[in-house]
């Protein structure tokens, strides 16, 4: 029922061959996800986390936070259940967080924030990465407690035999932040005008895309050089990190810039082009670079009033050939069917203020295939 927290599926035992948490990319067919719940959300305060996207005489800088009308969250809670009912009917395993209210306030002894933010999105909290689960140590005041809404399943795939990491949870005391940021007068760039300072290690897990043995990492408002570093000793000599811009005013997350599809193709953000040369490892390994189409509803931020017209590229693969987009996008429909994929859609636009759209508010915990390695000249 719309606006009731949804329970779904069971958890499927370890086996010496089917291992209860394993993921090493997007495309492997997908077995088992967590697909959020837009139950008990609130509108975050604002914060030195979000400063990136407000300007400094901007009266939202002062935004105490509030609560959602009553039915936003029961349409937005009707589609994050329409999208576990899809995934259902193609033989995937769904669970759900649980619906925490998150309309408490934050008190550490290093800040207070008015209230929390909700438990929409998994993919920003949890990062998978073969066997292992790992709380990000993420750098938003308003989800600092954001991970409990996911113990109950963790402690479940740990006692299944699943490895459950939490990075370093980092402080969020004011020497993260540049004091008084902006990107008004002068834009975002991680190597002259960065948002954090490298205190300690921040991330979300949506600041990286896998693809077997190289995950890449961009560099953005909610992450830093020492969270890519922790990553990077914590996974060892299996797995590479890879460092890529692009040209952002305000980058948040890789999944609506940089996207791959499957093995050889990957979508790409014209408004957003890399910067550095950053993907020419992918041109030398023969992958073919496609640009999105605009979203057709594009989304607008709940701290600001400006209009993401990507939030179309934040698709969710099913395997090597099936994608589900929001019903609307019809174009960016007809763009992946050029390609040879099949696409389901079903009504995501209510969710999008919650936090993102279908790779946001999902997370595969099991996809059926090993860690291989994708890019040839790195292994000569």
């Amino acid at each position: 029922m719309a606006g009731e927290a949804a329970t779904y599926g069971t958890l499927a035992p370890a086996t010496a061959t089917a291992p209860v948490v394993c993921s090493f990319n997007e495309w492997d067919p997908l077995e088992e996800a967590i697909i959020g719940t837009a139950v008990g959300a609130v509108r975050s305060a604002s914060e030195p986390a979000v400063s990136p996207f407000i300007p400094p005489d901007d009266e939202a800088r002062g935004f105490l936070g509030a609560e959602y009308p009553a039915e936003e969250i029961a349409r937005a809670q009707e589609q994050l259940d329409g999208l576990a009912k899809l995934l259902e009917d193609h033989d995937v395993v769904v669970q759900r967080p649980d619906p925490v209210d998150q309309g408490y306030r934050v008190l550490t002894p290093d800040f207070d924030c008015s209230l929390g933010h909700a438990q929409t999105c998994p993919r920003d909290v949890l990062l998978v990465v073969g066997e292992e689960i790992i709380e990000a140590p993420m750098a938003q005041r308003s989800r600092y407690f954001e991970h409990r809404a996911y113990r109950s399943l963790l402690k479940t795939y740990f006692s299944a035999g699943a490895r459950w990491t939490a990075a370093p949870k980092a402080t969020m005391a004011d020497d993260l932040y540049v004091s008084d940021y902006e990107t008004v007068s002068v834009p975002y760039d991680f190597a002259s005008h960065p948002s954090l300072t490298e205190f300690e290690p921040c991330f979300d897990a949506a600041c990286f895309a896998r693809m077997g043995r190289d995950i890449f990492w961009q560099p953005d408002i909610v992450s830093n050089r020492l969270g890519a570093e922790w990553l990077r000793r914590h996974l060892g000599s299996d797995f590479r990190i890879h460092q890529v811009e692009f040209t952002d005013p305000h980058p948040h997350h890789i999944d609506a810039t940089f996207v791959p599809l499957r093995p050889g193709l990957a979508l790409t953000n014209p408004d957003r082009p890399p910067k550095h040369d950053c993907l020419r490892l992918f041109e030398e390994n023969d992958w073919q670079l496609i640009d999105a189409a605009p979203s057709s509803r594009p989304r607008r931020r709940a701290s600001v009033e400006e209009p993401s017209s990507w939030i179309s590229m934040n698709i969710l693969s099913l395997d090597e050939r099936t994608v589900i987009l929001e019903e609307a996008e019809q174009p960016f429909a007809e763009l992946l069917c050029s390609h040879d994929f099949e696409v389901l859609t079903c009504p995501f636009d209510a969710v999008y203020r919650f936090g993102g759209s279908f790779h946001c508010c999902s997370l595969d915990i099991r996809r059926h295939g090993t860690l291989e390695s994708y890019f040839p000249t790195l292994d000569d």
